[in-house]
């Protein structure tokens, strides 16, 4: 027997046998609601799976985000936003492939389009799929079975498939909704639980521990990255979470959660009590609560215990630990957690400063307990301290992985020392190394996905960009870098919407948030809001004015002698260094500004010579010498040229 139903003028006819979709390691099993990449199932949201549903039902089909958005969401009440949110997370399940495969591709302003070989193969249930006459009034009824294409046939070689392959996606939820009712013995799709642990929340009068609750907080969402099919809130987010108060609806809808883990810390001498409880959101739902007492010394030990108990609870199985490293000093390891505290959310410069102190007298006094000489590597080799400290970097990176081999900042760090010297081949081993062992952090994607813009990459770094933004949506780095990256690869309307976001995720208006703004505004020829973009910079070393010049004289040509004048005026205050601000001369030196573009990995806009705006720079012949100077052509040669340049003799024609 079989169910059929009408779809925006398609007949849907549910029958025993179905369609599953393979294409290299990948299969979906659309009845079945289920993803098995690599033999190994992978738990997706029902509208993220959906989506993929969608996708590759149409290989080598651009679909409009209105035509996913009204197929999947009905278009009630959802952003683009919703959308992005998807695609990360479909190409952070579709996994890495050697060589480098992406499946799902952006075409730029218009959608998205699933790129494989994609074949058939039966499994319990099938969908027909016929044209319905205008004048056709069709409800559920018995209809008998036909394949549409044989088992394992590519859909590409099938025109009548593909002729009907929207139509299928398209009613693809309405088709499942069938599935369910028809055969009661198929279980309800599972949904990929998406977890915030919330910072603790100090019980007492010592609010200096606030930062230490935070950190254990922080480091509890590390051990739980471990547990399969579950997907974690981190970064910053949690922070403004519990510092705005947000209930469970809040937490559901800004940040994406199915369920949230959020308690207290009571100290009291070298006794400590942490009373934790898992919640459903957004309906706020108990699921589980423990109170663990235990001494400050069992600190480091109880974030294993509490990790089994959220996956018992969860119904999810927790992956095979890491080699354990052996405990450390109590103090040693509270210390730690509040000075990454400081790194990983602070804004507060000064803080900031003395927490650079810190860590390195840290280091001193725990020469033993690699975490702690990995987050100094991290920073060292990021250039917060200042140029120069490759050396120190390289030093406490090799001293925290002789102690701990799996430490993801200490590997994060090999590859920014590896950046500073373009050894762009380390660059990338180290970088994937440190995603595979901590897939869940945001910062990692954030580092991968510089290093990927910065060679040209745009494509595999947007997708970086995705999965870090979707894991810290409140993050101000991870917004920033989504914002500037839509910015070079062209899509300005979606750039702004994320751009237009970050006044609101820091204390006072910055020269970062406003050149960002004031760059999108300008490539849109709105001078107008440029203007007023520029105008709210902090009057910083001349910064201001020179934006407020060029705003000018790129709306009035004969103002240009005002505009060099007062970007000279800022460059002589930054120390003579030339300022990017002259990519919009009428005639700039192109030399001049490529030499902007060498310093490290960790500088922002170091992507933006690959924006349409720069192309006459591109073109210009210094950029031949700045290739091969920072050895780009010869990363590509080896690992794939970027889409947007071609060899071209000795040298690379860049479009």
């Amino acid at each position: 027997m079989a169910a059929a139903g009408r779809c925006g003028g398609w007949v849907v006819a549910l029958t025993n046998e179905s369609d599953a979709i393979v294409f290299d390691d990948i299969e979906i099993d659309v009845a079945g609601h289920r993803l098995v990449v690599g033999g190994k199932d992978v738990a997706l949201e029902p509208k993220t799976f959906a989506v993929l549903a969608l996708l590759a039902s149409n290989p080598g089909k651009t679909l409009t985000h209105d035509d996913i958005l009204d197929a999947v969401w009905g278009h009630r009440h959802v952003t683009q936003n919703v959308l992005h949110r998807a695609i990360a997370l479909l190409r952070q399940a579709l996994g890495n492939h050697s060589p480098p495969r992406q499946y799902i591709h952006t075409v730029h302003g218009v959608g998205y389009r699933f790129d494989a070989q994609v074949l058939l193969r039966s499994s319990p249930l099938s969908l027909e799929v016929s044209r319905a006459t205008a004048s056709s009034d069709v409800s559920i009824v018995a209809a008998p079975a036909r394949q549409i294409v044989e088992a394992d046939r590519p859909i590409a070689s099938s025109p009548r498939r593909y002729r009907v392959a929207i139509a299928i996606a398209a009613c693809a939820l309405v088709a499942l909704a069938t599935v369910f009712i028809v055969r009661t013995r198929t279980a309800a799709p599972p949904t990929s639980p998406t977890l915030v642990v919330l910072p603790l929340q100090v019980i007492g009068d010592d609010r200096n521990e606030a930062a230490f609750a935070a950190g254990l907080s922080e480091e509890l969402t590390t051990q739980l990255a471990r547990v399969n099919g579950l997907r974690l809130i981190s970064g910053i987010s949690p922070t403004i979470a519990r510092k705005d108060g947000f209930d469970p609806s809040q937490l559901a809808g800004k940040l994406h959660t199915t369920h949230a883990l959020e308690g207290s810390l009571r100290e009291a001498g070298d006794k400590l009590r942490i009373s934790l409880r898992l919640i459903e959101t957004p309906s706020g739902r108990t699921l589980w609560a423990q109170d663990y007492d235990r001494t400050a010394g069992d600190v480091f030990d109880v974030q294993q215990e509490i990790a089994q108990a959220v996956a018992g609870a969860l119904a999810l199985p927790i992956g095979l630990a890491r080699a354990r490293v052996p405990a450390p000093d109590p103090q040693v390891f509270r210390e730690y957690l509040q000075l990454r505290h400081v790194f990983l959310a602070s804004n507060d410069m000064t803080a900031f400063a003395q927490a650079e102190r810190d860590l390195n007298a840290l280091a001193a006094r725990a020469p033993d307990f690699a975490p702690v000489h990995a987050l100094l590597a991290l920073n060292l080799a990021s250039d917060f301290e200042g140029e120069g400290k490759e050396h120190a970097a390289l030093r406490e990176a090799r001293k925290a992985l002789a102690i701990d081999p799996d430490d993801s900042y200490a590997h994060d760090a090999l590859g920014q020392v590896a950046a500073h010297n373009r050894d762009w081949a380390t660059v990338k081993k180290e970088y994937d190394t440190a995603l595979a062992l901590n897939p869940a952090d945001p910062v990692a994607h954030n580092i991968d996905g510089m290093f990927l813009s910065r060679l040209g990459y745009g494509e595999q770094a947007l997708t970086q960009f995705e999965i870090a933004y979707a894991s810290d949506p409140l993050g101000y780095w991870v917004t920033y870098n989504m914002g500037t990256h839509l910015d070079v690869l062209g899509r300005h309307a979606e750039a702004k919407t994320y751009l237009d976001l970050l006044p609101g995720r820091e204390a006072k208006p910055s020269v970062m948030t406003e050149g960002a703004r004031w760059r999108n505004a300008i490539w849109w020829k709105d001078f107008v809001a440029a203007r007023s973009f520029a105008a709210q910079m902090p009057e910083s070393d001349g910064l201001r004015k020179a934006y407020v010049a060029v705003t000018d004289a790129l709306i009035d040509p004969d103002a240009w002698p005002q505009a060099e004048a007062a970007i000279g005026e800022s460059e002589s205050a930054l120390g003579a260094r030339p300022d990017r601000l002259r990519l919009y001369e009428p005639r700039s030196d192109a030399a001049d500004i490529l030499a902007t573009f060498e310093p490290g990995d960790q500088q922002p806009g170091g992507n933006l010579i690959w924006a349409p705006g720069y192309a006459a720079v591109r073109r210009d012949p210094a950029f031949q010498d700045f290739l091969r100077q920072m050895k780009f052509i010869d990363f590509w040669n080896v690992n794939g040229w970027p889409p947007q340049c071609k060899p071209a003799g000795n040298g690379a024609r860049c479009d």
